[in-house]
């Protein structure tokens, strides 16, 4: 029976984005990604010849997903926090991955910057990097992302210190709530 190249590296990237996202590049091997997808380890090198390359597919497969699937709104910033922070908690894949390529292989993934830069353009009045509520358009980009990412990335006993369960679907809209008022009373133009 013939090979189905297409599903055997589709079973390595699927295994390969479960194993650098727990372990990260230098903590994952490859023969657990091996063995999870079900595949001879050989083809891991001949579909992506490396480890590194095997781990540039995975962050150019999941953060171009997360990209695509969660455009930056630069006209409603409330709502791109509200959609990253659903985005995230339905794929904590793609802020695992983000964090660890931040940590040991910044130059490694998707060359975003004409979609930031765009995106900061569109963001800015017309007296420079300013956007209309005073903050710099960068920044203020760098902060909406940030608080979209930060119940995920905060400290469990944060996130219970109120006594509620912070994997409830009735804490998460709370939160979730309070990220999108948070944003828009940041990103709301400020008056002269």
């Amino acid at each position: 029976m013939p090979r189905d190249s297409a599903a055997t590296r589709r079973r390595i990237l699927d295994a390969a984005v479960e194993e650098f996202s727990a372990m990260g590049f230098a903590g994952a091997r490859i023969d657990r990604i091996s063995e999870v997808a079900g595949s001879n380890k050989r083809m891991i090198y001949v579909y992506f010849a490396n480890k590194e390359g095997l781990f540039s597919a995975v962050l150019n497969h999941v953060i171009g997903q997360l990209i695509a699937e969660v455009p930056v709104t630069e006209d409603d910033l409330p709502g791109y926090a509200g959609r990253m922070f659903d985005h995230l908690l339905a794929h904590p894949a793609a802020l695992r991955l983000s964090l660890w390529r931040q940590l040991e292989r910044p130059a490694i993934g998707p060359d975003a910057a004409g979609v930031y830069t765009a995106k900061v353009q569109a963001m800015t009045n017309q007296h420079g990097s300013l956007h209309p509520n005073g903050l710099p358009a960068t920044d203020l980009l760098v902060l909406v992302q940030g608080m979209a990412a930060s119940w995920l990335i905060s400290p469990a006993d944060l996130l219970a210190a109120d006594g509620t369960d912070p994997a409830s679907a009735d804490r998460l809209a709370v939160h979730r709530g309070a990220l999108v008022e948070a944003v828009r009373r940041i990103s709301t133009p400020t008056r002269p």
